[in-house]
């Protein structure tokens, strides 16, 4: 600690020698004639009086008839009176006549400064002295620790008695040199931009200082800005929690605006200035309060903005209503646009203001009508991944229930300013009415676990959802909804799992869902499926008005009223599905059936019928295989297409050698499956064991068949056979009462044909092959019995 100690006093011993000797020679200005005086005025902070003081050391006398007092002497700052907070008090030094101090109420922080004698004050003496502002000052006669100054401060050093010297010696470099305070001055200070970064040592040992760099620097997003952009930038500094004055400068160097701003603990923060002004180039100045530090930036050019527009990509836009209109606003020149749905002629008003924050020069705006009525006056959006955003929006309209079907005016104008007498475009908003166009089953895989629309899309591709109207219990009921309206009610612009949504809309709201038995029976109620989140899953595909609702059937309760029980696996269950719309009466705010297709009292119902059938697989007979490779068992399945099937055939109990052969079959469209082994290393007469099982487990019981290896039997395809001798006929077996058959001439032109062989095929798995050898095989014989 004693030589860190060294190093600083050191540091702050040459720092006050070098601002002496620099302020040592400062011209007067004004009505005195230039001249030397001694020391150089200083604004330090005196802590033994508690006070910012103003030390203003004369190299000469001050005569006795010289009034020190406000009248006779004045501070400026760059030639202005300072005035207002700053107040002082003029006085002689009491150690020296010919010094006159003046006590501060509070710190000026200026590089500007000067103080100016004038009225009785002798004409050698009169006019206006330059004051160096110390940003740091200390006592000489309390020097008892290490300090760190900011290179560029000025620093002061007071209570210096006699002339000196006090050296400043630099630790890691070369640097020497002797202060001073200077005639009729007990402080001495030093300009720390003669200083190099590093640790010096004031007057051999008394105190050590670090001289660092603050890193102060300032920063401009665009050097080249339109009257209607902003000017941007960030602050740095290696420092915290500093204030800053920042300075819009012009070409001139004046300042047309000035803010302040304070260093974040990280030591940043961002500024901004309007550049709607006066064309031309600025520069933005930093300056840090603390250490009066400044840093400039480069030159900033400020230009005329083209003539700000808006407008609608498309003219007409046309949507259902209770739907989420889309639209696109283009914007030129501005960064903002104002839109404006329908009049207080059409019923309805809602305004929104959109920013283009990403700078493409439009945004697209989602307006949901189904809002409108809702009690919700924030019906405007834009997407949740857009770097735009919806800054401002009301309703000025509420409506009683849905919004009606018609042309509503659109119009947009650039800027913020809604409500603007004259649109810069405008377009057509068409709503249609809704409807209900199709309802449709599709049978999932048990395995899925659908979340968002992708996965029902990748379903879809890989066949595991297949469209059907038999569905195997346990598997997924795929009910495919295509009903326009409700895009909006369900939120389902970008949002895709809709399930509480659904079923708060089906509790609440204008729509109702109900699945039960389709034929319960004479003078029986339906058992209704009991549906919810639980065991049903909602997927949007709100841009083209589909939802998909999937019920897991393997999950699902029916109720018959008075108790509840699973939909039965080992029986068939013929069901029906009923997608209502409640009429206008269900409720107010709900108008969704077209008044010109529906009565008040009549609700619009859309079904569709599909049975959930037991879970089962079968094996195609023969179940024997030939003793030979590329041997096929097949079969067929009530589940849904996709599910994949675990095939094993193993070897029973005393053959030799054993095997287990396996394999994994999908499933088909058609709802069939096959399998492929190889026998070549079996023996015949070697039985086994075919079982078949699902990945989901939703068959009641695995499937077994049992089989045997068979000889593989060598086939030749019929008519390839070697053709009979037809020159001589057959003989004939002589009928009763009939005459001898007549001979048959030989055929012209006819040569025996060799037999064709054809490759291996296992027997009985081919009816007709197996038929065809044995025709073939006969009519040898015959040949050869001849």
């Amino acid at each position: 600690m004693t030589g860190n100690n060294g190093k600083l006093r050191a540091v702050f011993l040459a720092a006050l020698m070098v601002l002496s000797v620099f302020a040592g020679t400062v011209a007067f200005t004004g009505s005195a004639a230039a001249q030397e005086y001694a020391g150089g005025a200083v604004h330090y902070n005196d802590s033994s009086t508690a006070n910012w003081t103003i030390e203003v050391p004369i190299d000469g006398a001050i005569s006795s008839t010289d009034q020190i007092d406000s009248g006779n002497v004045t501070v400026l700052d760059d030639g202005d009176a300072v005035s207002g907070a700053v107040n002082f008090a003029a006085s002689q030094s009491e150690s020296s006549v010919n010094t006159i101090r003046l006590n501060m109420t509070q710190e000026y922080a200026s590089n500007d400064l000067e103080v100016e004698l004038s009225g009785s004050f002798a004409d050698s003496l009169q006019g206006e002295y330059s004051v160096a502002y110390a940003a740091e000052s200390f006592d000489n006669d309390d020097l008892t620790s290490n300090e760190t100054v900011y290179q560029g401060t000025t620093v002061a050093i007071y209570n210096v008695s006699g002339e000196g010297p006090f050296p400043v010696e630099g630790e890691d470099n070369d640097y020497f040199q002797n202060f001073g305070p200077g005639t009729n001055s007990d402080v001495f200070y030093i300009d720390t931009d003669n200083l190099d970064l590093g640790d010096y040592n004031y007057n051999d040992g008394q105190m050590y200082f670090i001289v660092r760099d603050l890193g102060l620097d300032v920063s401009v997003d665009d050097l080249n800005v339109t009257t209607d952009d902003t000017i941007e930038g960030t602050i740095e500094a290696r420092d915290s929690n500093r204030p800053m004055t920042v300075e819009l400068l012009d070409s001139d160097g004046d300042t047309v605006q000035e803010k302040s701003y304070t260093l974040s603990g990280q030591g940043e923060v961002d500024y901004e200035f309007s550049a709607d002004r006066d064309t031309g180039e600025y520069t933005v100045l930093v300056t840090d309060e603390g250490t009066l530090i400044e840093r400039e930036t480069s030159t900033i050019t400020i230009s005329e903005a083209d003539d700000r527009d808006a407008a609608f990509a498309d003219g007409t836009v046309s949507e259902q209503r209770g739907d989420i209109v889309e639209m696109t606003v283009e914007m030129t020149s501005t960064d903002y646009a104002s839109i404006t749905v329908g009049s207080p002629d059409q019923g309805i008003v809602a305004n929104a203001t959109v920013e283009d924050e990403d700078g493409d020069d439009q945004a697209t705006v989602y307006f949901n009508t189904y809002e409108l009525f809702n009690n919700n006056d924030e019906p405007f959006a834009v997407d949740s991944d857009s770097d735009d955003s919806i800054t401002d929006q009301d309703v000025g309209v509420t409506l009683g229930d849905l919004i009606d079907a018609g042309e509503y005016d659109l119009e947009v104008t650039a800027g913020e300013e809604q409500y603007a007498a004259d649109s810069d475009g405008v377009a057509t908003l068409v709503l249609e009415e809704r409807s209900t166009d199709q309802f449709q089953m599709w049978t999932g895989t048990a395995g899925l676990s659908p979340t968002d629309l992708e996965d029902i899309n990748e379903a879809l591709e890989d066949g595991e959802i297949t469209q059907s109207s038999d569905i195997a219990t346990g598997d997924w009921a795929v009910h495919q909804l295509v009903a326009s309206g409700f895009e909006g009610a369900l939120d389902a612009r970008e949002n895709e799992q809709r399930t509480t949504q659904f079923f708060n809309l089906v509790e609440d709201g204008p729509i109702n869902l109900t699945v039960e038995e389709a034929n319960p029976g004479a003078n029986q109620d339906a058992d209704e499926l009991v549906l919810g989140s639980d065991n049903t899953t909602v997927i949007a595909d709100g841009a083209n008005d589909t939802y998909f609702i999937l019920v897991d059937t393997g999950e699902v309760n029916v109720t018959d009223g008075t108790s509840n029980y699973n939909l039965p696996n080992d029986d068939d269950t013929e069901l029906e599905a009923n997608f209502t719309v409640l009429n206008d009466d269900f409720g107010p705010g709900y108008d969704f059936t077209p008044d010109d297709q529906f009565d008040d009292d009549e609700n619009e119902e859309t079904l569709v019928e599909y049975t959930v059938v037991e879970p089962e697989v079968n094996v195609d007979e023969p179940f024997n295989v030939g003793a030979a490779s590329g041997q096929v068992v097949s079969g067929d399945a009530t589940l849904a297409p996709g599910t994949e099937l675990d095939i094993r055939i193993r070897s029973d109990d005393g053959v030799t050698p054993s095997f287990l052969k396996t394999a994994s079959p999908v499933v088909q469209a058609d709802g069939t499956w096959n399998a492929t082994f190889d026998f070549s290393e079996q023996n015949v007469g070697d039985t086994y064991e075919i079982t078949v099982s699902d990945e989901n487990n939703l068959l009641p019981s695995d499937t077994t068949e049992d089989g045997e290896v068979v000889e593989a039997v060598q086939t030749t395809a019929p008519g390839t056979t070697e053709a009979p001798d037809t020159t001589e006929a057959p003989d004939t077996t002589e009928a009763p009462d009939t005459t001898e058959a007549p001979d048959t001439t030989e055929a012209p032109g006819t040569t025996e044909q060799p037999a064709t062989e054809t490759p291996t095929s296992t027997p009985g798995f081919g009816v007709v092959v197996a038929l065809t050898a044995l025709i073939a095989a006969a009519l040898l014989a015959v040949r050869r019995d001849n």
